[in-house]
Formats: structure tokens, C-alpha cells, sequence
């Protein structure tokens, strides 16, 4: 049998899956946690409390987290009733806080949460009805609240597929010299092209990769 020590790759798999299981565990006691003192202070009557820790359940996402669904909901329940008390900045900061919280979630490849698209129209629809601003006074509800939309939807993030590449490339790049630099070379210190052009080839396409993810992301 095998000395283990002797199977990196076994053990480079096993701390994968032991890091990602812990990584996940963490992520579902804090969005829990979270949640929880959201609704502590929601049923408190403490809203702004309540508001930044749904916020931060969102924040906390992992794939199907109930936590996260919860406190989304929890926003938007409290976006309508601040509105309908009258209370409309306390309704944007919910609103705000959903769209944002969900912009800083968002699953690569998967585009936005639908419920971000909601929560930008509820904050274009609130900013229109208010017009202190000179330039806004020519404008009907409809156009101002459309102009506010068209800046909210407006995306900095990077392209996923070109961010990818980059990481991947990075990876291949690294792992390649790191090869590159036990095979390459024998006892003496002598390159060999015949171990080290495999590895060699491979650092060049991941240092490719990574400059074009890292041009283009």
C-alpha cells in the first residue's frame, strides 16, 4: 500500500473538500446567525438594526440557503410597509440594502437575482417622487424614475468568463513552473528539455490565460 505522504493528490483532494466543507459550515452558521438577529430586532421594533442584518444574511450566500430567501423577503416586506407609513427613507435604505446586498452575491454565470431588478425599480420609482433638484422638475414621474433605473443597472463587475480564465490561468501558470522546477532540471542543476518541455508549455498557456483574463475582465 501507498504511504499516503507519498499521493499528493489524494491529499491535496482531501484538504479541498475538508476547506470547502468548513468554508460552507461557516457560511450557513453566519447567514443563520444573522438571520436571527434581524428578526430579534424587526420584532423589537428596532428597523435599522433589522434592515443591516438581513442585509448581511444575504451576504452570507451558498447554493439554495434558505437564510438568504428569508431575509429577502424580509426586505421587501419592510420596503412596503416603511413606504406605507409614510416613512420613505427607511423604505429606500431597505430597498438599497437588498440591492445591494444581492449585487454582492450574484452566482457567476447566472446573471442577477430577480429580486435585485425589483428592488432597483422600487428605488427608481422612490427617488422620482422626490425633486429638489432644479433639472428634475421638467421631467414626469415615469422619465425620472426610468432615468434612476438606467443608472442602477448600470454593472462594474468584472466578466465572469474572462475572470475565470484569468484565475484558471494563474493556477496552470503557477502549478507548471512549480513542476517546471522539480523535473527540469537534474542533480546537477542542468536544465533538461526533454522532462521539462511538457511543464514548460503548460506555464506559457497559463501565463497567455491569465493575461487575457486579466486584459479583459
Amino acid at each position: 500500500m501507498t504511504p499516503i505522504h507519498r499521493r499528493p493528490g489524494f491529499v491535496a483532494a482531501a484538504v479541498i473538500i475538508f476547506l470547502s466543507a468548513a468554508s460552507l459550515a461557516r457560511v450557513a452558521s453566519s447567514s443563520r446567525n444573522e438571520l436571527v438577529a434581524a428578526n430579534a430586532h424587526r420584532h423589537g421594533g428596532e428597523i435599522p438594526l433589522a434592515i443591516e442584518h438581513y442585509r448581511r444574511a444575504i451576504r452570507w450566500q451558498y447554493p439554495m440557503n434558505p437564510h438568504s430567501a428569508k431575509a429577502v423577503g424580509a426586505l421587501q416586506s419592510i420596503g412596503r410597509e416603511l413606504e406605507r407609513s409614510g416613512d420613505r427613507e427607511g423604505a429606500l435604505l431597505a430597498w438599497r440594502s437588498l440591492s445591494g446586498a444581492l449585487a454582492a452575491t450574484r452566482v457567476l454565470y447566472l446573471g442577477e437575482h430577480p429580486a435585485r431588478e425589483d428592488a432597483n425599480a422600487e428605488i427608481a420609482r422612490l427617488l422620482a417622487m422626490d425633486r429638489n433638484a432644479e433639472l428634475d422638475r421638467g421631467l414626469s414621474d415615469e422619465q425620472l424614475a426610468a432615468d434612476h433605473l438606467r443608472l442602477l443597472a448600470v454593472d462594474g463587475s468584472p466578466n465572469p468568463w474572462w475572470a475565470t480564465l484569468l484565475i484558471v490561468g494563474m493556477g496552470i501558470w503557477t502549478g507548471a513552473l512549480f513542476v517546471l522546477a522539480r523535473r527540469g532540471f537534474d542533480p546537477e542543476g542542468r536544465f533538461q528539455w526533454a522532462s521539462a518541455k511538457a511543464p514548460f508549455w503548460g506555464a506559457l498557456v497559463g501565463l497567455v490565460s491569465f493575461c487575457l483574463g486579466l486584459l479583459f475582465a
